[in-house]
């Protein structure tokens, strides 16, 4: 029991009437009595002096030799741990038996104030001169002084003996049982406490706030164990509590190791260059199991005035530690479950990413940094293999310094890591590089790499490359963490691949999109290159207008394509040199719908269609085929609106001379809002003008072509007024022209 259980004993004992009942066995038996503590101190009595102890008792220096007399005798039989007979100052005789309860001497009983033989006249006479009390009335008291043989005195002692040692044990018995009770009750609350959370910090803490509740020490700590790497033990501090900061207390690894190997409390002092128990601050490490397996470290110190930690501390101490163990490793596993849904979340987020994306740089990207945000590594690596040379080229990377880079662009596989990741197409994981010998060698070296886990890409069975990530630390590769690796590598390659496809796919599409716009421009000579044109500056208006790559790449399909459906128009129409009549008219703006008959069974994009459907049709109404107006008719097709209309104006026809650029210019500003959308006039006049002039180049336009004749001028000197080559004005609007 530690000295506050003690103090609580001997109240307890005094409150259920060990006096009274002492001193009712002194009368019985005739024989004074009393209980001390083990270091001689009075914890009842004396009771029933005989009249010659009671005037001895009445004296100052006589009493003061009496206590000193029964103070040496307890403590005697107590450092002995067996009863010892002892005679006193004045010639009586003691028994002193000490008491046990639980193997441990609590109090030491004294009986006696009997003597074995009559005093002798000269012992008396020299007590009376040494006390100064009246010899004729010592004489008399002495000779009340009963006289018992050695063994009655034994004999009754142990009857004294044997009463108060049941009174004890049962008392004792009763404070283990209550013990024992608030222990299991202490107990539950602290599971309860600590299971009331699944998160590693929030349990430590709540732990550790309840541990010192009950301890009554002032500080604490909780450190979590796991195995970073077979022989390597890591640490995490969970929780630390203390009532000030120079209280802080945390084991020494010394310690921690030796809880971890031996599986025991280990008592130390957390400030050993004290002088006194409470500045040392007593300290105890107690291990936190799971399974038999030392998982954490439960540290306390500073109780009052420094006591230590006694083996009953120790022990509810660890019983609370295997509860604790308990709910860290709860608590770690839900942080590990947690860890992997996130992965998982973000594993379903990167394939959306890199499986709806044809950027490859985007993808390359977008890989590497999430696979550096989950793993935390500074150093990723992406190689693709070149088959040609059999090198791994370096397509991306992250944390890689520039001169790194450069050494490390190319390299050769053989004899490598990586060699073996391609031959087998499986990861390879080292967790030091600097103990793992030549067999795992890179084709390249830095100091920074001191662990590397390389994974295969590959698509569709075949390996493309090695994605890799390095570590500065020696360390061990979970297999969640490479089985993500592994994913975001396959999910890249898969990419990759799709990327590769689609360019092949994107060649063939666009090479039979030219063929039919060749094959188109083939019937009219004065027209050949208008349909690519068109599509380049179609392309650059959308992108003017910030349209999205695909977007662009759409408009420039649609403008190879918008004249397709005049393959379907007689060439005595197509190529009649004056004017149309009604029939000949409606035959010929037909050829947006028969564009679309031809490019639907193709499965071309829908904008496509549209665009090549309802290029025709004017913003402000009054276009064909259908009389859309404004935002009702689709962008790319009011983009290719434009365009063609301003190659028509700048290409040079069999029944007029090209426009100039600038006339050209203001022609489209006066119709927009009538024939054209402004926006997209606004975007399309503001394409670079080297860009135009590369695109227009070989189209037959300067500004010098018409000599400064205005287009509607020609329009009207074309008209069916005048020249019978015009295809027809109509009250001011551009019609058919080109």
């Amino acid at each position: 029991m530690v000295n506050k259980k003690k103090l609580m004993f001997y109240e307890e004992l005094k409150q259920i009437g060990l006096q009274e009942v002492e001193e009712n066995m002194s009368r019985a038996l005739e024989l004074a009595t009393m209980v001390a503590y083990p270091d001689g101190r009075p914890l009842t009595g004396p009771f029933n002096l005989c009249s010659f102890c009671s005037l001895l008792d009445g004296n100052p220096e006589a009493r003061t030799r009496c206590v000193a007399s029964r103070t040496a005798s307890a403590r005697a039989a107590a450092t002995a741990g067996k009863e010892i007979l002892h005679t006193c100052h004045a010639g009586l005789a003691y028994l002193a038996v000490p008491l046990r309860v639980a193997g441990e001497i609590v109090a030491v009983v004294l009986g006696g104030n009997v003597a074995l033989r009559p005093l002798a006249e000269e012992a008396v006479v020299r007590l009376a001169r040494e006390t100064g009390l009246d010899l004729e009335k010592l004489q008399a008291a002495s000779g009340a002084i009963p006289i018992w043989p050695e063994e009655r005195l034994r004999a009754a002692m142990e009857l004294v003996r044997v009463v108060t040692d049941t009174v004890a044990r049962l008392l004792y018995a009763r404070q283990d049982l209550q013990r024992k009770v608030d222990e299991l009750t202490a107990l539950f609350e602290f599971t309860r406490t600590i299971s009331g959370s699944l998160q590693v910090t929030e349990v430590a803490q709540q732990a550790l706030k309840a541990v010192l509740g009950l301890t009554e020490a002032t500080s604490g700590s909780v450190l979590m164990l796991s195995e970073a790497m077979p022989g390597v033990t890591e640490s995490e501090m969970a929780a630390t509590l203390e009532s000030d900061e120079e209280f802080r207390v945390v084991p020494t690894g010394e310690i921690v190791a030796a809880v971890e190997r031996e599986a025991c409390a280990a008592h130390f002092d957390s400030r050993p260059e004290g002088n006194t128990p409470e500045e040392r601050r007593p300290a105890v490490a107690i291990p936190l199991t799971v399974g038999g397996k030392v998982t954490g470290v439960l540290t306390i110190a500073g109780r009052p005035k420094g006591a230590r930690f006694t083996k009953d501390d120790t022990v509810f101490l660890t019983t609370l530690g295997t509860s604790l163990g308990l709910a860290l490793e709860n608590a770690r596993l839900f942080r590990q479950l947690q860890a992997r849904a996130t992965m998982l979340e973000r594993l379903i987020k990167v394939g959306r990413v890199i499986s709806s994306n044809l950027d490859v740089d985007l993808v390359l990207e977008s890989a590497l940094e999430n696979v550096r945000d989950m793993l935390s590594t500074q150093w990723c690596a992406l190689r693709l293999l070149d088959e040609e040379t059999g090198e791994l080229v370096l397509k991306a990377s992250l944390g890689m310094s520039a001169e790194l880079q450069a050494k490390a662009g190319r390299v050769r596989p053989d004899g490598t890591l990586l060699n073996k990741v391609l031959q087998t197409g499986k990861p390879i994981v080292v967790e030091d590089l600097t103990a793992s010998g030549s067999r795992l060698r890179l084709p390249y070296y830095a100091v920074e790499m001191r662990a590397v886990a390389v994974v295969p890409v590959e698509a569709c069975g075949k390996i493309l490359g090695t994605l890799k990530v390095y570590s500065p630390e020696p360390r061990r590769w979970s297999e969640e963490e490479i089985g993500y690796l592994a994913t975001i590598a396959s999910q890249t390659g898969l990419a990759l691949e799709n990327a590769r496809l689609y360019s092949s796919l994107r060649e063939y599409y666009l090479s039979a999109v030219q063929a039919l716009a060749a094959a188109l421009e083939a019937k009219d000579v004065y027209t050949r290159g208008h349909s690519v044109r068109v599509a380049k500056w179609a392309r650059a208006c959308a992108r003017v207008l910030g349209l999205g790559v695909e977007e662009q790449e759409q408009v420039y399909v649609a403008g190879l394509l918008h004249d397709l459906g005049k393959i379907g128009v007689r060439e005595d129409i197509l190529l009649k040199p004056g004017l149309l009549t009604a029939e000949e008219r409606k035959e010929m703006q037909s050829h947006p719908e028969v564009g679309v008959r031809i490019l639907e069974p193709a499965r071309f994009p829908a904008a496509v269609i549209e665009a090549v459907r309802y290029h025709h049709e004017d913003y402000g109404g009054g276009g064909y085929p259908a009389g859309l107006v404004g935002e009702e008719i689709p962008l790319l097709a009011r983009i290719i609106r434009v365009a063609d209309a301003y190659d028509a104006m700048t290409s040079a026809r069999p029944y007029r001379e090209a426009f100039t650029v600038r006339r050209a210019q203001e022609e489209l500003g006066r119709c927009a809002g009538q024939q054209f959308d402004p926006r997209v006039v606004d975007a399309f006049l503001r394409i670079p003008q080297d860009e135009m002039e590369d695109i227009g180049g070989g189209g037959g336009y300067s500004d010098s072509s018409l000599g400064g004749n205005t287009f509607l001028a020609k329009a009207a000197a074309l008209s069916g007024e005048g020249n019978p080559k015009r295809r027809g004005v109509e009250d001011g609007k551009l019609r058919r022209v080109w």
